[in-house]
């Protein structure tokens, strides 16, 4: 399981970014924009990378086709999507990350080298006398090139250091170039000659032949500080990447009747045709999940720093519940032919989009939970949850928001909050006014002072995707305010269109109030809350 945590994405000429634009990553990131911005290009480099990981071929650099991301050449994917050439210079990708390395078992890999020797050829002073467990952080530069037609890896770049040394101890730097024949790789700018270099897909693995280099030697120091500083931290982004879940904006009809799924299921694809599988498989397998932020009467929040732990199908009713669904849902077994998903006595396939789209983005909400199917059998508040976990579940979720009612949109801020604060990552793409309005409100009602404001103020972004004439996109990120607002940048044409058009229907009112005779007829509307029944949206 990985122990890594993304915390930043950089791409270079990678479709409509074509100048370097970074995204630092905070538990929730809400991407918004207008549509064909680019909000989808920021998980696609991820979703790129992913497929071709699971790609069994350790050759192949970048799968094109056949996954999320299908393209017939890495000049569909490059910006400007240049002409056919001998040569076209691709996308740069760029993923930092922080691991938590065992330093114990690193160096008995490296068969426990001289400290003090390591240290100063690696020139990285900690390696003296390090400590048991560290954090290090990681950087992997990886740039694409297009050669007669084939994909190749021009150039990658590693860097590693002891997360807060940065400031303090040059970063460890690995360069790995490609002259068309061979790589020649160079260690902070020393050429390491007698290194050699084994890649898994985009991954770099060094080696070095021991009989041939001498444990007095500085390419065999630094290879010892490649497997402390480097090796563990790889590791754990290709388990990262390849642990990545996403669900897209385009979801399957669900059917009236579901086979049963005849193994484990790992991911619930990008259309969230296997949630109900999963559900079905696993409906009696224990997950853990933070009660969402509730509000009183009053519009006070009530926050539970306690973890829940239930079986997955209870899981799910509390949270449609939370999410103000009253109908049950519940799994009818139908013996020798499968199974059917019904809310009250309508299957699935009968109760509306809305339901459809919204029931992959719960199950898979809970099912990221990396205690889960795991009894504990114990209450937890999150510091004890997150210490029991030892790792974060990362995942993307395109359009939450598809077919459903907007206050069903407005409670799902409440749930991705809850699942941020439980070991999560997520990064959400939304058109939805009413779940970024719903964030702000939050943080607005949140005491001043609090657990929750200090969290909502540290923990939530929201980036905003525009795009100018010429096809570029840019980016612009913001954090929320106390007061409820949306600090540095104010997404432009996103939640003013509500508001203008509040205000244009008040205006016209009294015009029209002004220019009617005495005697006219008027239609006088109650005003309040829409009631919420029972009705299925």
């Amino acid at each position: 399981m990985s122990h890594g945590r993304l915390t930043e994405i950089s791409i270079t000429n990678f479709k409509c970014f074509k100048e370097k634009t970074t995204f630092q990553l905070t538990p929730l990131n809400i991407i918004i924009g207008r549509n064909n911005s680019g909000k989808s290009t920021i998980i696609q480099a991820l979703l790129l990378l992913r497929q071709t990981l699971a790609e069994p071929k350790q050759d192949v650099v970048l799968k094109l086709m056949e996954g999320d991301v299908d393209a017939f050449n890495l000049r569909e994917l490059t910006h400007g999507w240049p002409s056919s050439a001998s040569e076209v210079q691709g996308p740069i990708i760029e993923l930092q990350w922080v691991s938590r390395v065992d330093t114990i078992a690193a160096l008995e890999k490296a068969r426990d080298p001289n400290r003090e020797h390591l240290a100063n050829w690696a020139d990285v002073p900690w390696l003296k006398t390090p400590p048991d467990f560290v954090t290090i952080k990681s950087t992997l530069q990886v740039s694409y090139i297009e050669i007669n037609g084939s994909v190749r890896i021009k150039e990658i770049l590693a860097t590693a250091c002891r997360e807060g040394d940065h400031n303090n101890y040059p970063i460890t730097r690995i360069d790995i170039r490609n002259d068309y024949s061979s790589w020649v790789c160079q260690w902070n700018n020393n050429l390491a000659d007698r290194i050699e270099i084994a890649l898994d897909h985009f991954i770099p693995h060094l080696q070095i032949d021991r009989n041939k280099v001498g444990p007095r030697l500085g390419q065999r120091a630094w290879h010892n500080a490649y497997l402390i500083l480097f090796e563990p931290p790889l590791d754990d982004l290709k388990s990262l990447l390849l642990e990545f879940h996403y669900l897209g904006a385009q979801r399957g009809h669900p059917p009236s009747l579901y086979r049963p799924a005849t193994e484990d299921i790992r991911n619930i694809g990008a259309d969230g045709m296997r949630a109900a599988q999963l559900l079905h498989r696993s409906q009696n397998e224990s997950v853990h999940y933070l009660a969402p932020i509730s509000m009183d009467e009053n519009g006070k929040l009530l926050f539970q720093n306690r973890i829940i732990e239930a079986p997955l199908i209870q899981a799910v009713q509390d949270i449609m519940h939370n999410l103000s669904i009253s109908t049950p849902l519940k799994v009818f077994e139908i013996e020798s032919i499968g199974f059917q998903l019904k809310f009250g006595q309508a299957s699935l396939s009968h109760v509306g989009r809305g339901l459809g789209y919204l029931l992959p983005v719960v199950i898979l909400g809970l099912y990221t939970d990396p205690l889960r199917f795991t009894m504990t059998e114990e209450e937890m508040d999150i510091d004890k949850y997150s210490d029991k976990c030892h790792t974060i579940s990362h995942l993307a979720i395109e359009e939450p928001e598809s077919h459903i009612h907007p206050k069903v949109a407005s409670r799902l801020a409440h749930y991705f909050v809850s699942l941020a604060l439980a070991q999560r990552q997520l990064i959400i793409e939304t058109h939805s006014d009413h779940l970024v309005r719903r964030l702000r409100g939050l943080v607005a009602r949140a005491q001043p002072g609090s657990y929750i404001e200090k969290w909502l103020l540290e923990n939530v972004q929201i980036i905003s995707v525009s795009q100018n004439q010429s096809g570029c996109s840019k980016v612009n990120i913001s954090r929320l305010t106390k007061e409820g607002g949306i600090g540095k940048f104010w997404p432009e044409d996103f939640m003013d269109e509500s508001t203008e058009e509040e205000s244009a229907i008040y205006y016209a009112r009294l015009d029209k109030k002004e220019s009617m005779p005495d005697d006219s007829h008027q239609v006088i509307m109650e005003e309040g809350d829409e009631p919420e029944g029972d009705a299925v949206p």
